[in-house]
Order: structure tokens, then C-alpha cells, then sequence
């Protein structure tokens, strides 16, 4: 594997969903919420029905919320493995020689959209694609993409490709 030993051990952030975001939703949820029981109080007995359907509608909104929301994760540039690390406990580990390309993403404008890794299947549970990240994902998506231009093996191919045209 031709590598630079400077990028090896690199780990790269992707913070998940920040506070302000978590906040500002929050406080979203609560005055809609607070909105609801208002007008629920204030129509009494015929808005019943109405409220507990608004009341199932935002519990169902907050579940999605829950669902989609980023998970905070590291990306490490290991001496033997890509090693992608997740809040959840998911971790991703691909082995230099099982890497088979890096997907690199751009808008016509040139900002890198997202960096895919790509690996060899070695069981039935497994897809070819391992990972993508994201730009708004990641806090340093170019450094990811430099990083791993350095340390790819030569086993593995590189692939750039302008999207939304």
C-alpha cells in the first residue's frame, strides 16, 4: 500500500445534530404542543377527537424526528483499516486490501458533495457500499478526501464525479 505515514492515524468528526438545532426544535415541539392543548381547552368537549388526533400526529412527528436525526460519528484512517465509528456503537471497519474505490461527489460549481467508500463482499450480509458522508455531515469533508486520496492503496481506484447538473 502506498501511503503517506502523516495521514495514517487521522480521525475525522462528524458532530451529529448540534445543540442549536436540538433546541430550536424542541422549543418548536413545545409551542405546537402548548397551541394545541390551548385551543383544546378553550373549545372544550368538541375538540376532543381533534386533539388527540394532533396530539398522535406530533408524538408520530417527534418519533421520526428521533429517526432521521444525525448520529455523531468518527472516521479513522487506521495503519490497517478504514474504521468508521458511530455514537450508536455501529462501527465499520474496512480493511486496506478489502477497499475497492473512493467515490468522491461534486455540484458543477466544484464543492465535494459526499465521499463514498466502497469495499469487497465477504458475506451475504454485507453491501458493496460501506459508508457515504456527507458535506454537512462531517466538519472537514475536503480533509477526508484528501486524506484518503494519500493513503489508498493501489489495489483500490479513485472515482470523481460531477452530479446535479
Amino acid at each position: 500500500m502506498a501511503s503517506s505515514p502523516t495521514a495514517q492515524g487521522q480521525i475525522f468528526i462528524g458532530p451529529g445534530l448540534s445543540l442549536f438545532k436540538k433546541i430550536v426544535t424542541l422549543l418548536g415541539l413545545l409551542g405546537i404542543t402548548a397551541l394545541v392543548l390551548w385551543i383544546a381547552i378553550h373549545q372544550g368537549a368538541s375538540a376532543v377527537g381533534s386533539t388527540i388526533a394532533a396530539i398522535l400526529f406530533i408524538t408520530g412527528f417527534i418519533l421520526y424526528l428521533r429517526i432521521v436525526a444525525p448520529v455523531p460519528f468518527t472516521i479513522e484512517l487506521g495503519p490497517a483499516a478504514l474504521i468508521k465509528r458511530s455514537g450508536n456503537g455501529e462501527i465499520i471497519s474496512i480493511p486496506w486490501e478489502e477497499l475497492t474505490r473512493i467515490k468522491e461527489e461534486f455540484f458543477p460549481n466544484g464543492k465535494r458533495i459526499s465521499v463514498i467508500a466502497y469495499r469487497q463482499v465477504t458475506s451475504p450480509q454485507q453491501k458493496a457500499k460501506a459508508w457515504a458522508v456527507y458535506r454537512d455531515d462531517i466538519t472537514d469533508i475536503d480533509g477526508l478526501a484528501a486524506a484518503l486520496k494519500q493513503v489508498l492503496p493501489t489495489t483500490s481506484r479513485w472515482e470523481s464525479e460531477t452530479v446535479h447538473e
